[in-house]
């Protein structure tokens, strides 16, 4: 009997102190924050801000309007834009010229970051971080190849500050292709000192309006023109006067459903198409195209016609930045998911966090597609499939998902997560734009410490609304409508004119724009 009593007590001895080992899953690691371009001033070489973008379009339309258009309106009678076309670069680099990098994609001008990671001071600390106690400084003009490399060495500081075995990583928009070329590049490093990569709205898989422009393929897609109005109407206060946003409004509709839209669009393709070859090349070369991080967001396939458009005829003169463009791209980019899911086999773990029901730029084929505002749905999820703005998923479509795959639907029936590249560890934030990401920082830092997936239902659910406190998503209240037939278009309009009419004679209306 002692033997016995002695060898369950020995068992229970044993047990309770493997329990610990077996019940510790949170793990708190420091979190490195790669924010996305834009995010940290640039200076030239004698202090002056050179990356401050928000300009004063009322006055440089003040002092450079009426030219434009004289020259716009010579251009239309003559069928010959040039002129035009050199006016508005002239103008345009004028403002943002001063933050181009040279033709071999670098700052030989002096101009140089706010802050970098190399010369930054790094928090002392062994616990309770935070999502912004290491933030990495870089010049974001810079190819991803370079930054990748100086993310490694900002891990090594990190590391050897905190003590601690790994980091997480955390790549906010462009920030995620910066994490995306320091792994592929530092494959046994990233393996060794990172735990969990999480990206917020990653643009590793391209921004489709950048690429129609750096492209020249740019087309106005009438759903896309449609759902853009109208939102800045409804949600921006683009137009101070009710009368007047509701008059806009209904007349884009109404457009939309007797098919005028789409005629408008067409003749403004026309002529996009016919001035796009003097305007785009020349003022993107001189300004963003000198950037190799923007060509980092170039969709997959189409990097031989962008450069072919933004630098045909000036191949050798470019031939260094070039060659900056094409490493990235042929060694990061198309190698991105083949990779993730190899480090996935290998202990990294990966999250992504998706944002959408905001319309995009509506200059590209397929635009009407839901998405961040910036980015598409299926660019930010590699893969997930969704339903265009404003829109569902059609019955047929819904039908055809298979019962195991049902969960990863949305309840607004908007998306569905399953055709992800990472279906259980992607999240989707309704109502968050891609300019905004503190509402799930916090989420981020939880799921990572503590390695959540989708399925883990009684933490985060799958998809989350920002508008409701991240509560659950539920239908839309014109979920399931079938949309507006072109009468009732009709008499919503005549309903906004009569308004519009009725103000404007008793002199309560304001054009006035934003």
């Amino acid at each position: 009997m002692k033997k016995l009593m002695s060898l369950f007590l020995s068992v229970v001895l044993i047990f309770s102190l493997c329990v610990p080992a077996f019940a510790a899953e949170y793990k708190e690691y420091p979190t490195i924050y790669v924010t996305g371009a834009q995010t940290n001033d640039i200076y030239s070489a004698d202090g002056k801000l050179v990356s401050d973008f928000d300009i004063d379009l009322e006055a440089v339309l003040k002092d450079h309007g009426k030219d434009l258009l004289t020259e716009f309106l010579f251009g239309m009678i003559s069928d010959d834009y040039k002129t035009w076309a050199k006016k508005f670069h002239d103008i345009f680099v004028g403002i943002y010229g001063d933050s181009a990098l040279d033709k071999n994609g670098e700052a030989s001008n002096g101009s140089h970051p706010a802050k970098h990671s190399s010369t930054v001071e790094v928090a002392v600390k062994s616990e309770g971080y935070g999502m912004w106690d290491y933030r990495f400084w870089y010049d974001w003009r810079l190819s991803p190849m370079v930054t990748g490399d100086e993310l490694a060495a900002y891990i090594d500081r990190v590391i050897e500050a905190t003590d601690a075995d790994k980091v997480n990583i955390v790549g906010r928009c462009y920030g995620a292709n910066v994490i995306a070329a320091y792994v592929e590049m530092n494959k046994e490093h990233a393996e060794k000192y990172v735990d969990d990569i999480s990206y917020f709205a990653p643009s590793i898989d391209g921004i489709d309006f950048m690429t129609a422009l750096y492209t020249g393929e740019i087309y106005l897609d009438p759903e896309a023109v449609d759902n853009f109005v109208n939102w800045y109407i409804e949600n921006k206060d683009l137009i101070e006067d009710d009368a007047v946003a509701a008059l806009v409004g209904t007349l884009v509709e109404l457009f939309d459903q007797v098919k005028v839209l789409g005629f408008t669009s067409d003749a403004i393709d026309l002529l996009v198409d016919r001035i796009k070859s003097d305007l785009l090349p020349p003022v993107l070369r001189d300004s963003f195209a000198s950037w190799p991080s923007y060509w980092a967001m170039v969709t997959e396939g189409n990097l031989d016609k962008a450069i072919s458009f933004i630098f045909g005829g000036y191949e050798n003169e470019y031939a260094n930045l070039i060659t900056k463009i094409r490493d990235y791209y042929n060694e990061v980019q198309v190698n991105h998911s083949a990779t993730l899911m190899e480090m996935r086999k290998n202990g990294v773990r990966y999250n992504i966090f998706a944002k959408y029901n905001f319309p995009d730029y509506p200059i590209y084929k397929g635009a009407a597609v839901q998405g961040d505002g910036d980015t598409a749905i299926p660019r930010q999820t590699f893969g997930a499939t969704a339903a265009n703005f404003g829109k569902v998923l059609s019955k047929a479509y819904l039908d055809s998902v298979s019962p195991e795959n049902s969960k990863y639907i949305s309840p607004d029936h908007k998306i569905d997560a399953s055709t992800g590249l990472l279906p259980e560890n992607t999240w989707y934030i309704k109502n968050l734009h891609h300019n905004y990401w503190a509402a799930i920082e916090g989420i981020s830092l939880v799921i990572m410490n503590n390695d959540y997936n989708v399925s883990d239902q009684d933490v985060y659910p799958q998809f989350m609304d920002n508008n409701n406190n991240m509560a659950e998503v539920t239908p839309d209240e014109d979920y399931g409508k079938t949309g507006t037939s072109s009468l009732a278009s009709l008499f919503r309009f005549l309903a906004a004119l009569f308004r519009f009419l009725t103000g404007f004679l008793k002199g309560e209306i304001s054009l006035s724009i934003k």
